[in-house]
Parts: structure tokens; C-alpha cells; sequence
């Protein structure tokens, strides 16, 4: 169902966005189509605009298809490749980690931002971090050097909060800043996950991982089976046609 909703939400800005883009292009080169007295350029164009509509249109309609004849999770399965940094036993993992008991005090008006770090099991660039490397945050502008890995508690006033983390290279350097703010409840715990861009990166609550478990979309798969499905369907209309 989350992948479903995720190609319908794609589908609402991506083709939208798309026609904007295009149009854009068509304006501009039937200008210089009119400047140039060249007038088979803006048929060029058409049919250029025709074919990625085309193409687009015919990867958007098989999806929808095979998702509504196989069912979501089925056709999730078949058309999306799941992340090996993540899996659900992670995900589980995080969210243990978030319920874990408030390791700090509690004043009135306040709550506890806990950020859980999840620490990458390889670098993109490993040479530019010490094996002991840990992850910094500055919450509201105040610096907190993590100790390692493990989930930390900072007490903040109940709001939203501002948090900033990254992970300090060899060189003394801080590598990419993750920014986020999240909302805090009087009394109660806010977590952030927060991972390295070389991961990749992603700041946000446990719940979001969810809609990553699904994986990302293969272009590889789709075009396979709309070719697969667009020539079934002229298969079959020789046979009908006789």
C-alpha cells in the first residue's frame, strides 16, 4: 500500500512538473524556431515531448496495472529493490532503542530530545574518518560530542527544536550536516535517527524509515514489463484480428 501511494504522489508532481518543463522548452524553441525560420524544429520537438510522454505514460500505466492485478505488496516485491542498509530487524533495533528509558532529568516545561545515531557498517570514503569516529550534534547552537553510538539524551525546553549533526573527518573538519526539527512534548521524548551521508543520509523519526523498507523503484524491472505487457497485448490483437 505505502508503495502505491508513494507512485500516485510521484505520479501527482513528477507529470505536472513534467508538462511545465516541456511546455517551457516548446515556448522557448518555437521562438527560436521563429527567429531562425526554422520551422521543422518545433515538430522535432513535438515529437521528442511525445515520445518521453509516451514512454512515461506507458511505465506509469503498467505499474498501476500490475499493482492493481498483483496487489501492492506483490507487485512491491517484483518492481522495487529493497535497501541492504536497512532491514526491518533495524528498524526494529531503532525503535527499542527510542523506548529505552530517559537517561536524563526531566525539569518542568521541558522534554528530552533523544538522537539515535545508527552507525554506517562501511565509509564511500572511510579514509577520511577515524575508526573511532562518533557523531557530533549542536542542538539549538549547543555542541554535544557523542560519546560513541549509542542513543543520546539531550533535556530541551518542550517546542520545536532545531538539530544539527554530522560526523568529524580525520582532518579535524566536520563532514556533511544533517539539519532537522522535530517536535518535543512537555515530559515526554522526541527521537531523531540520524544517519551519515554514506549510508545515505536520512534525518527524520523511526516511523519514516517504514516507507524505505520498500525499497526504491528499478526503471530496469518496469521497462521489462511494460515491453513484456505491450507486446502480449499486440499478440494478442494479431490473434483477434485473425
Amino acid at each position: 500500500m505505502e508503495a502505491g501511494r508513494r507512485v500516485l504522489a510521484n505520479a501527482a508532481v513528477g507529470i505536472p512538473a513534467a508538462l511545465v518543463v516541456f511546455g517551457g522548452s516548446a515556448v522557448g524553441l518555437l521562438v527560436l524556431a521563429e527567429h531562425f525560420r526554422d520551422r521543422w524544429l518545433v515538430g522535432r520537438l513535438l515529437a521528442m515531448i511525445g515520445f518521453y510522454l509516451a514512454s512515461g505514460g506507458a511505465l506509469l500505466v503498467t505499474l498501476l496495472l500490475l499493482m492493481a492485478v498483483l496487489r501492492p505488496n506483490l507487485a512491491a516485491k517484483l518492481f522495487f529493490v529493497p535497501n541492504k542498509a536497512l532491514t526491518p530487524n533495524v528498524v526494529r533495533d531503532l525503535i527499542a532503542k527510542r523506548a529505552a528509558p530517559v537517561t536524563v532529568p526531566i525539569a518542568s516545561e521541558h522534554g528530552v530530545l533523544r538522537v539515535v545515531p545508527v552507525k554506517p557498517e562501511w565509509w564511500l570514503d572511510q579514509d577520511a574518518y577515524a575508526d573511532d569516529a562518533a557523531p557530533v550534534i549542536a542542538v539549538e547552537d549547543i555542541e554535544y560530542r557523542l560519546p560513541g553510538w549509542d542513543p543520546y539524551d539531550v533535556a530541551v525546553p518542550a517546542g520545536t527544536v532545531d538539530v544539527v549533526a554530522w560526523v568529524p573527518r580525520r582532518n579535524g573538519n566536520p563532514g556533511r550536516r544533517v539539519r532537522n526539527s522535530i517536535p518535543v512534548r512537555e515530559g515526554r521524548v522526541g527521537a531523531l535517527v540520524f544517519r551519515p551521508s554514506s549510508i545515505p543520509e536520512l534525518p527524520g523519526t523511526v516511523e519514516s524509515l517504514n516507507s524505505e523498507l520498500t525499497g526504491t523503484l528499478s526503471l530496469f524491472r518496469l521497462v521489462l514489463a511494460a515491453a513484456l505487457l505491450i507486446g502480449f497485448t499486440y499478440a494478442a490483437w494479431r490473434l483477434a484480428t485473425g
